[in-house]
């Protein structure tokens, strides 16, 4: 499928209209717009804005490569260089998770969590984001164990379970992704995909603060 390409805006920022379907607290949905407004970072970018070529990545996508299909799905729910197509996002996120890619199983599970899997806009839908989120962890990937530990600990989508979601964070923790006191679960998980997003085209408007997301700071 061609999808629309868009010019890049290095200094636009992203609004966060996956959470506000959640249906969470008032006092979360004003943080997370107050966090929306701030800068989304990562700086392990591997490319540049002026190597970054989305065509290149579109072509590869249908070739078959996951991890460019999971990094076109990626674009696709952030609305980076191509327009915002959720659809396009989670055909793709489960076509790389269905290859083993478990950072795709990961985002797929996110997009289900947030409701985020089609337009309209649809319900969460959390009991397929645990699917999702279990198939990722148990290919050992940290934000598939955090994303997964949170559910399990609030009881969302799978039976509330403290000793497992303790397991689970402790999994995460192990490889650097923890609990940040001052956020929430779903806005470091949207904090990292947005990171991968600006990783994956190079845009040097942003920083990294993923780790810090994560809880690597201190």
């Amino acid at each position: 499928m061609t999808r629309k390409l868009q010019p890049m805006n290095k200094n636009k920022r992203h609004a966060s209209k996956p959470l506000a379907r959640t249906g969470l607290s008032a006092a979360f949905m004003l943080l997370a717009a107050l966090l929306a407004n701030a800068p989304i970072v990562h700086a392990q970018s591997a490319a540049s804005a002026n190597t970054f070529n989305p065509a290149l990545l579109q072509a590869q996508a249908q070739a078959g490569d996951a991890t460019a299909e999971f990094q076109l799905g990626t674009l696709d729910y952030v609305g980076i260089a191509v327009v915002q197509d959720y659809i396009g996002a989670i055909n793709l996120l489960k076509q790389a998770g269905a290859a083993g890619n478990a950072e795709a199983q990961c985002e797929a599970g996110f997009l289900y969590q947030t409701g985020s899997f089609a337009q309209g806009p649809p319900p969460p839908d959390p009991a397929d984001a645990a699917i999702w989120y279990a198939k990722s962890a148990a290919l050992g990937d940290p934000w598939g164990e955090f994303a997964l530990a949170a559910l399990t600990q609030a009881g969302q989508g799978v039976p509330k379970n403290a000793a497992k979601a303790a397991a689970l964070f402790a999994q995460a923790a192990a490889q650097g992704v923890k609990p940040d006191p001052s956020s929430f679960p779903l806005q470091q998980l949207q904090t990292h995909f947005y990171g991968i997003a600006y990783q994956v085209t190079g845009n040097p408007h942003w920083v990294d603060t993923v780790s810090m997301a994560a809880g690597g700071g201190d």
